[in-house]
């Protein structure tokens, strides 16, 4: 349990960083107007509509079988920073809303609300001028647990205390870059993720990686602890489908096709 928390507690920060578009996180090297992700496995297929800026300004997320599920909704400030999500379901009822405030150009606070408009959970930053070093987690309004972060170039030590001040655990983090990790070792959490010149994926190793990057799991990870990635580019060198393998000679596990709208 105490190894989970520091997993999650390095992906949440890492999350929270300051991103000026969402080109990396939806591996584009340039502009488009609309990615739509067709999927059949783990991953749903959704479709994130662009700014001129690079930012999304919607996600919708649809069901295997075709019908909506999901739609994210993304606002943004004068200084083109992000200040709010709202997520609204099949039933075209408000699910969840995220509120963000700014330090600077860093996230200093982020907060969750639920249907009933009630806080579900929030985070509170302070950072150093080149990183957000420490954060506080509180859900329902209760202090859960705070994380404090020593970086050191590409990498950093980030430790985990109760409210009462007891460590809970320390976790290696290693990155390319702020939402790329390579490493996390920490507990029982050892996870190692290897990059192209492109900054894709193609080695994953304890975890697997959904269509932007992002750490999934599942219970065949025991028996196959490795996926390997390899790619089909369009005439602008972006990805417009991906191969998932457990071995890199065997048949592909998973196909993703991505429609690019530039």
């Amino acid at each position: 349990m105490k190894s989970k928390l520091i997993l999650v507690s390095a992906l949440v920060i890492c999350a929270c960083s300051p991103v000026k578009t969402d080109l990396e996180k939806y591996s584009l090297n340039c502009n488009a107007q609309e990615v739509t992700l067709q999927s059949d496995t783990l991953e749903l297929p959704y479709t994130v509509t662009f700014n001129k800026y690079g930012q999304a300004e919607t996600v919708r997320t649809d069901n295997f079988d075709g019908s909506f599920r999901y739609e994210e909704s993304y606002t943004y400030n004068d200084r083109h920073q992000l200040t709010d999500i709202l997520g609204v379901n099949s039933e075209n009822e408000n699910e969840a809303r995220y509120e963000y405030d700014y330090k600077g150009r860093f996230i200093s606070e982020c907060r969750v609300y639920g249907m009933n408009n009630q806080e579900m959970s929030r985070w509170v930053h302070k950072n150093d001028g080149r990183h957000i070093v420490n954060t506080e987690y509180y859900s329902e309004g209760e202090l859960s647990f705070i994380s404090k972060k020593e970086y050191s170039g590409n990498s950093y030590v980030e430790k985990s205390y109760s409210p009462e001040g007891d460590l809970l655990g320390t976790a290696d983090v290693s990155f390319l870059t702020d939402e790329k990790l390579t490493r996390i070792k920490g507990g029982e959490f050892d996870v190692e993720i290897d990059y192209n010149e492109k900054a894709l994926p193609v080695r994953s190793r304890g975890t697997l990686l959904n269509s932007v990057g992002e750490m999934m799991w599942s219970s065949d990870l025991e028996q196959y602890p490795e996926r390997f990635y390899s790619y089909e580019y369009d005439d602008k060198g972006n990805w417009v489908t991906r191969y998932e393998k457990v071995h890199p000679d065997s048949t592909a596990y998973s196909v993703l096709h991505r429609i690019i709208r530039y």
